[in-house]
C-alpha cells in the first residue's frame, strides 16, 4: 500500500471581494479532500478560475485555509506555529509558472541556486552543490555565471527547477511550469522533471492546462471545477472513461487534426455543456464509481 505524503481534508479557501459597498464571498477552494502518495505525480486540471493555483498555494502554506486541514507526512500543518510551519516547509518547494519574472535579474544562475543553501552550509560548499545541480539540469560551464536575461525561457525554467530541487525537498508544487514556454521546449522540461523524480524520489502536484502533458507525466489526475474536485482517478481511467460532464468537456476540447471528427466532437461538447451542473446547485455525493476512480455526482430528488 502506498505511503501518503500529503493529505487534504475538507479544505476551504474563501476570499472576500468588495465592489463599492457590496462584499461578496468567492469560494476559490470549497470542501476539497484528496491524498498524494510518496513518489507519485498528481495532475490537477481545470479551466482558469477553477481554483487550481489557490489549492496548490494553500497546501504549501503560501495561503492560509479558511477551514479544513492539511497534513504533511502525518503532521497537521493547520494550527502550527510560524516556526513549526517553516520547519515543515523546508520539505516543500514550488516551481513557478513564469520563468521570466520568478528569477532575480541581478543574480547569476549560480547565485540564484546558491541562495537557499547558504543558511545550511558554508559558501564554498554551497557553490559546489549549486554548480552540480545546475549541471544536472543542463546549465553547464561558464553559463552558470550568466544572468537570467542571457538565457532562453527553457533555460530559465531549468534554473528555477534547480533552485527548487537543490534543498532536497520531498514535495514540489509545479504551478503551470510549462505554460510560458515554446511547445518545442515543453517536452524537454517535462522529461527533466520525470528524470529528477526518478533520481531523487520527488513527489509532484502538477498543475497545468495542457492535458497531453498532464497525461504524460501524471500517475493520477484530479479535475477541478468552480472550487470543487469533480473527478479523481488513475490517468488512463480519466482519459478512457471520464464520468463527470465537466471532465468530458475538458477532454473534448483537445484539438483533433481531422476536420470531420473535430466537428463531431464540437457538437458533442455543446451537448455536454448543457449537462454540467454547478457543484453548489444541488445535493452532491463523492462516489467511487470503480476502484480508485471517484466522481462528484448530483443526487436525484426523491
Amino acid at each position: 500500500m502506498a505511503d501518503t505524503l500529503v493529505e487534504v481534508n475538507q479544505l476551504k479557501k474563501y476570499f472576500t471581494v468588495k465592489k463599492g459597498t457590496i462584499k461578496t464571498e468567492v469560494k476559490a477552494v470549497d470542501d476539497v479532500s484528496f491524498t498524494i502518495n510518496k513518489g507519485e505525480t498528481l495532475g490537477l486540471v481545470g479551466e482558469s478560475g477553477s481554483g487550481k493555483t489557490t489549492l496548490g498555494r494553500t497546501i504549501i502554506q503560501l495561503e492560509q485555509p479558511t477551514a479544513g486541514s492539511i497534513s504533511y507526512a502525518g503532521q497537521h500543518l493547520t494550527g502550527l506555529s510560524f516556526k513549526g510551519r517553516k520547519e515543515i516547509q523546508k520539505n516543500m518547494q514550488i516551481i513557478f509558472q513564469d520563468p521570466y519574472s520568478s528569477l532575480n535579474p541581478s543574480m547569476t544562475a549560480l547565485q540564484l541556486v546558491m541562495e537557499p543553501l547558504q543558511l545550511r552550509m558554508g559558501r564554498s560548499e554551497a557553490a559546489e552543490h549549486a554548480a552540480n545541480m545546475l549541471n544536472s539540469v543542463g546549465i553547464t560551464g561558464s553559463d552558470i555565471h550568466k544572468y537570467p536575461r542571457e538565457f532562453s525561457g527553457g533555460q530559465r525554467q531549468r534554473i528555477g527547477i534547480a533552485r527548487a530541487v537543490v534543498v532536497n525537498p520531498e514535495f514540489i508544487l509545479c504551478d503551470e511550469p510549462i505554460s510560458a514556454l515554446d511547445v518545442s521546449i515543453q517536452a524537454q522540461i517535462i522529461n527533466l522533471l520525470i528524470d529528477l523524480q526518478q533520481e531523487l524520489g520527488l513527489t509532484y502536484l502538477f498543475i497545468s492546462h495542457d492535458l497531453s502533458m498532464v497525461r504524460y507525466i501524471s500517475d493520477r489526475i484530479a479535475v477541478m471545477y468552480l472550487g470543487k474536485l469533480v473527478e479523481l482517478g488513475p490517468t488512463d481511467r480519466i482519459f478512457d472513461n471520464p464520468l463527470h460532464a465537466y471532465t468530458k468537456k475538458l477532454l473534448s476540447a483537445i484539438p483533433i487534426p481531422d476536420p470531420v471528427k473535430a466537428r463531431t466532437a464540437f457538437e458533442q461538447q455543446e451537448g455536454q455543456l448543457a449537462q454540467i451542473v454547478p457543484p453548489d446547485a444541488g445535493a452532491t455525493e463523492w462516489l467511487e464509481a470503480e476502484p480508485e476512480h471517484f466522481v462528484l455526482k448530483e443526487l436525484e430528488n426523491e
